[in-house]
């Protein structure tokens, strides 16, 4: 195997998770002497705006660190509402089988979800190019739409599901981030042995102390209990603002949120009208400014809403805080992220959506410094050992080179 087309929404500069593992990979199969080609949208996530230095032309294209870098027109919109951002995943999707047409010799096609329409485009796009055609699933669409109440259309769902269906027919081969996924998918009908599952990880070698932003942040002498990622409807992060007044009286325990997205405007709003003081809101960082982030932390929070779909995921950020060596709290449903923090004894976990125990927890950690301490270094070592990126990415180009030998 020599070349590698992926499809993805989302790519760097864009510093969300999908665009993050897509990245850390590509990087490492480059170097590996394989070609990789990606076709991506030109970068606005999570605001609708683009970043400096980009425009919004039909195609473009650089390299980043070895990648060739398709960049097609884009329907620019924020990470909010629904008709426009159906908008932007169909424009992406149809976009994106045309500039696939018109990539040259390339020997298998990868694609990832978020978004559901990306993975259409790749089972298009092998259709059209009879291609060998490996599905990567993050999210499970349509359900993660429904579990925030996206679509509640029953037709529409209905459609949808069968959309889904055929996506996951159409692969050769699918990988998924979480056992859960896997079970669902082989529900449809797809063998259960052309199933990979490769998790998140962490990107050992990214996780270095950056520059010091005082400007934007200054630590003190706080016991600083972070959360960074998507502001989005499922992660629910109204509780940690109730939980920062429930400890108003601890002014040591800080609560620093770093990121944007839907519920970013509703959470400041929530901050002011409540006077709270305890809590710091940054926006959404530059991927270089995030292990300074991690390293202050004192606590990694992980927030998912009480829903049944949330006990399948893997948040990617809990890796992260791993290999800083920082506790875990993480806030969710039980399920296979709870599961990890159990095994390892990395972190706590609670039920989502329960406020007045999260602040518990919070003070327990702050008053237990040496506990919270063996928890982080509980976590570096599942994560050094089990979480690697590096190991990660050969699993996945392995797994490529099979199907395209094959």
């Amino acid at each position: 195997m020599t070349h590698i087309l992926f499809l993805t929404h989302y790519f760097p500069p864009e510093v969300n998770a999908p665009a993050n593992r897509t990245f850390e990979h590509a990087i490492r199969w480059v170097k590996t002497g394989v070609k990789v080609t990606v076709i991506t949208n030109h970068p606005n996530h999570p605001n609708g705006k683009l970043f400096p230095g980009y425009k919004n032309r039909w195609i473009t294209q650089e390299n980043i660190n070895g990648i060739r870098v398709i960049r097609i027109k884009t329907y620019l919109t924020p990470n909010a509402g629904k008709i426009r951002r159906t908008i932007n995943y169909l424009v992406y999707m149809c976009l994106a089988i045309n500039a696939a047409n018109k990539v040259k010799s390339y020997d298998v096609i990868v694609a990832t979800s978020p978004q559901f329409f990306c993975g259409i485009a790749g089972a298009i796009a092998k259709r059209i190019n009879r291609k060998p055609f490996v599905l990567e699933i993050r999210d499970l669409w349509p359900d993660s739409i429904t579990a925030v109440n996206a679509v509640r259309q029953r037709t529409l769902v209905k459609k949808l599901v069968s959309a889904e269906k055929w996506m996951y027919l159409s692969a050769d081969r699918i990988v998924t981030l979480t056992n859960s996924f896997k079970e669902h998918i082989v529900g449809f009908g797809f063998p259960e042995q052309r199933i990979i599952t490769i998790t998140n990880g962490v990107d050992f070698k990214r996780l270095f102390v950056g520059k010091k932003l005082t400007e934007l942040f200054d630590k003190q002498e706080r016991f600083i209990i972070s959360y960074i990622g998507t502001f989005g409807l499922a992660h629910k992060l109204d509780i940690v603002l109730q939980a920062a007044e429930l400890l108003k009286n601890y002014p040591a325990i800080h609560f620093l949120l770093v990121g944007d997205g839907a519920d970013r405007h509703h959470l400041e709003e929530f901050v002011s009208t409540h006077q709270i003081e305890n809590v710091t809101i940054l926006p959404l960082q530059p991927k270089l400014n995030i292990p300074y982030f991690l390293n202050i932390s004192d606590v990694g929070l992980i927030m998912l809403k009480n829903n049944e779909l949330f006990k399948t995921v893997l948040p990617s950020k809990m890796f992260e805080y791993m290999g800083m060596r920082k506790p875990l709290l993480l806030s969710a449903p039980p399920g296979e992220a709870s599961g990890i923090v159990k095994k390892y004894e990395c972190g706590i976990h609670i039920d989502a959506d329960q406020p007045r125990i999260l602040a518990e927890k919070c003070l327990y950690l702050f008053e237990n410094r040496a506990i919270a301490d063996k928890m982080g270094e509980n976590g570096y070592k599942a994560a050094s050992r089990y979480y690697d990126r590096e190991v990660l990415a050969g699993k996945i180009l392995d797994t490529l080179r099979t199907i395209v030998k094959n």
